[in-house]
């Protein structure tokens, strides 16, 4: 079966029916066969599918799936078109990979979608995207106004395809905005090669999991504007939770500290090895964000499951 690329809108977003407005309004698309009740387009220069549905994407568990048993294509990966809602209500634009770890207990159904410890492998496009992102929305003269940014992994909903969420924030003011729209259709344009095409020629053989920091990862942030890296998951330190042990406790030798921290590193390296097969996956952590006993603890894990911890330069040494 021939693969594709699936753009999911929901007819409940604006920040999601805004971009799939944009999209179609560029032409090229055709329609096809209904899928699952939604309406489905299929672009004549790539093989990019538009599906549009009446559903949340948070709750849209093995929507992947769902589309696979329907029609007679493969997913190579999934992109949700959506808004993004933040308490700062600054503008922005902003994407990130998808799964709910760090929350407790495991295998439970979580708050906003997915399930509580497991992750969606992320798109092997993050770092490209972004790095198209940040370049057009410069062109566009969007960057005075809006923050651009990545978010570190979280919500659902629970896939088996590779997937990010592409999203506008961060209020109803911003939500429906067409420049806004009009940036990330260039970006995805490029990208999928809807229109004219600028490929990722940088020769990229590294790829982050950023361990550590904010929701909105500044320090992953930098390594992938300033150095050529991939990116898997990102996880903030509220993914990273441990217990220190009581009593004289030596971070350097005694037990590890329990907690979901570790699971959430496991799934994290897991997913985004299996979404870079053949790339060299390392973390990269936001050291001052940790306790010198957390850090400690993360070094001696990471070191006992063999992935190697880079900083900024080491990254940009790898390049050369």
């Amino acid at each position: 079966m021939k693969s594709i690329t699936l753009l999911v809108v929901s007819d409940l977003d604006v920040g999601s029916t805004i971009q799939g407005d944009v999209l179609l309004s560029r032409g090229g698309w055709i329609e096809m066969d209904s899928v699952d009740g939604g309406r489905v387009w299929h672009h004549s220069k790539s093989s990019v599918h538009l599906w549009w549905r009446n559903e949340s994407h948070l709750f849209s568990d093995h929507l992947d799936e769902t589309y696979i048993n329907s029609t007679d294509f493969e997913i190579s990966e999934v992109l949700f078109l959506s808004r993004h809602v933040a308490a700062s209500g600054l503008p922005s634009l902003t994407l990130h990979a998808i799964g709910v770890l760090g929350s407790e207990p495991f295998g439970e159904a979580a708050e906003y979608g997915g399930i509580n410890g497991q992750a969606v492998p992320p798109s092997p496009r993050f770092a490209s995207l972004f790095r198209r992102l940040n370049r057009i929305a410069k062109i566009h003269g969007l960057t005075d106004e809006f923050d651009i940014t990545l978010e570190t992994t979280h919500h659902g909903p629970l896939l088996m395809t590779p997937s990010l969420f592409i999203e506008i924030g961060s209020t109803a003011e911003h939500w429906g905005r067409e420049d806004a729209a009009n940036v990330w259709a260039d970006v995805l344009s490029e990208e999928l090669g809807l229109e004219s095409t600028i490929p990722d020629s940088q020769n990229n053989e590294v790829v982050m999991v950023g361990i550590g920091g904010g929701h909105y990862a500044p320090r992953h942030r930098n390594v992938l504007l300033e150095t050529n890296a991939l990116t898997g998951h990102l996880l903030a330190n509220y993914s990273l939770n441990m217990y220190r042990p009581e009593g004289d406790w030596d971070p350097l030798s005694d037990r590890l500290p329990d907690g979901p921290w570790m699971n959430s590193i496991d799934v994290a390296i897991k997913q985004t090895t299996e979404s870079f097969p053949n790339q060299k996956v390392v973390a990269h952590l936001d050291r001052k964000s940790f306790k010198g006993w957390q850090r400690q603890s993360i070094k001696r894990y990471l070191e006992s499951i063999n992935i190697e911890i880079f900083r900024l330069a080491d990254f940009v040494n790898f390049e050369s």
